[in-house]
């Protein structure tokens, strides 16, 4: 059962998501032979100022 973790700086739009996971789900099935109801993907999204790169926040 894959799980697929999509952690981001800022945020996505429902219709962002839902493209997101459909994708990464068609991937899954045609890369891993993984049936698409297994699945499951969760969204994480970080505030610009709680992530930093290279010693410096984003936001």
């Amino acid at each position: 059962m894959p799980f697929i973790n999509v952690k981001l700086a800022g945020i996505l739009n429902k219709d962002q998501k839902k493209q997101i996971a459909q994708e990464m789900t068609e991937v899954m099935q045609r890369v891993a032979n993984k049936p698409a109801s297994y699945t499951y993907i969760v969204f994480e999204e970080v505030k610009t100022e709680d992530w930093a790169i290279g010693g410096s926040l984003l936001g």
